[in-house]
Parts: C-alpha cells; structure tokens; sequence
C-alpha cells in the first residue's frame, strides 16, 4: 500500500534516519520502517476489512496519507509528539468512518459509483402540459 518512498517524500529523510536508527547512526534501518509499514497497513486493512471489502483496486489518496500517518506514529513508540500523535487519532477516526463509507477507500469504487450514478441520470425528458380547456363563457 505504501512504501519508504511515501514515507521520505512527508516526513523527510532525517527524520526517518533518527526514528529508525534511534540517534545512533546516520541512515535508516530499513527493518525498523518496514515493521512500521507492515504493522500501519495491517490497522488499516483491519478497517478494509470491516467495511467488506478485500483487495483496494486503487487505494485512495487519503487512505495512504493516513496509512503513512500510522506508521509514523509507529516510529515514535518511544517519544510520540503531540502533533503526531494527533495525526494519528484523525486517522483512526478517518478510518472508523470509512468502513461505513467504504467509497471512501477506494477510488475505483468512487469511479465506479459516478458512472452508474451518470448512466443512471443521462438525458432529460421534457414533457408538456395538455393545453388548457377553455370554458365557453359566451
């Protein structure tokens, strides 16, 4: 679902070095931020789950933000930051709401429901009024 690059591009390189390495060198411990990403994905797709759906055809871009959320919480299981840890319980909640919104997930599930919804409501009919009786007043 989501990979170290994800990761790099909104955290930034120095921080996963210091999460990972713990201060103590100066590159990353791949182990460490797979773990995180394994044990982030696995909450994530708990909730997948709950909403009935299996494999995402095309995880949604708010869903890998918060999956990368996660992991990040993760990385700090020594020293979690308000901020980070705020991050995280809004995407736990994000999460909780989407099993009941499962297009939320998933963007094949939002192209899809739009098509349906197009193919459903194309084309307009018009149809006109009989014209009115007139009585003879006369």
């Amino acid at each position: 679902m989501i990979a170290l690059d994800d990761l790099i591009a909104r955290f930034g390189e120095k921080e996963l070095i210091e999460r990972s390495n713990k201060g103590y060198g100066d590159s990353m411990d791949a182990a460490v931020i797979q773990r995180a990403i394994a044990d982030a994905e696995a909450e994530a797709q708990s909730y997948v789950r709950l909403a009935g759906l299996g494999k995402l055809l095309a995880p949604s871009a708010a869903l890998l933000g918060f999956v990368c959320d996660i992991a990040r919480y993760r990385l700090y299981d020594d020293a979690v930051h308000e901020v980070i840890e705020e991050r995280y319980k809004r995407a736990i909640e994000w999460l909780k709401e989407a099993a009941k919104h499962p297009q939320m997930l998933d963007d094949a599930l939002n192209d899809a429901s739009a098509g349906e919804t197009a193919a459903r409501y194309v084309g307009c009919a018009v149809m006109p009024n009989a014209p009115p009786q007139w009585a003879d007043l006369g």
